[in-house]
């Protein structure tokens, strides 16, 4: 019987998988950072006057406009792993990343709670279902060995990173109004775009052992 060669967390920062966990954690951390400092901030964003960069809205009033968000967000999920499939996983990312990317200072311009409510599912679509893909491609990246180390790490350092998201946000808030301040999330998803053009196309590829 052969031997199957003992896993060891440590070696998914050896060889050609160095340069993968590195990529893939910074790919991670920018992703995340674009969630949570986008969605962290969103309903202080509806609910703050307009004198200080807000959508002006009652606070209670805008948890129609989260609910409404949240739908599209969950419509980007399910949606995410079929394009994922149809068109790659590179491919599907960017299509979400870019539009993100051009959707964020728009909606952080709007002032009219019509638009604001129509463009939400938008938001939320683009802006946080990518998420369905972080298992799919960060999985495939490592052999079947160290699967679940490689996934792991990556994933929640990059996690680890988007705590500074909120603290980002706020501090640019202060000076420049929590709307304005929420363009840098946009920042964030250029930049996981960027990135994944480092990272291997794993669609139809024979997983490693």
């Amino acid at each position: 019987v052969a031997k199957t060669e003992k896993a060891n967390f440590f070696n998914i920062f050896k060889g050609p998988l160095r340069r993968l966990t590195l990529i893939g954690v910074l790919f991670t951390s920018f992703l995340q950072l674009a969630y949570w400092g986008l969605f962290t901030w969103l309903p202080g964003f509806l609910s703050t006057p307009v004198a200080n960069g807000g959508a002006g809205m009652d606070i209670v009033k805008t948890s129609g406009w989260i609910f409404a968000m949240q739908l599209g967000a969950l419509a980007g999920y399910s949606a995410f792993g079929f394009l994922a499939d149809k068109w790659g996983r590179r491919t599907a990312f960017i299509f979400f990343l870019a539009i993100a990317a051009v959707l964020v200072p728009i909606y952080g311009s709007l002032r009219n709670p019509a638009w604001l409510f129509i463009l939400g599912p938008c938001i939320g679509f683009f802006g946080s279902g990518y998420f369905s893909g972080f298992g799919v491609l960060l999985s495939e990246l490592f052999p079947t060995r160290l699967r679940g180390a490689g996934l792991g790490f990556v994933y929640n350092t990059g996690r680890g990173v988007s705590a500074l998201a909120p603290i980002i946000i706020g501090s640019l808030a202060t000076h420049f109004g929590i709307g304005t301040s929420l363009f840098i999330t946009s920042l964030f998803y250029l930049c996981g775009i960027g990135i994944i053009f480092l990272l291997p196309e794993t669609k139809g590829q024979e997983l490693q052992e």
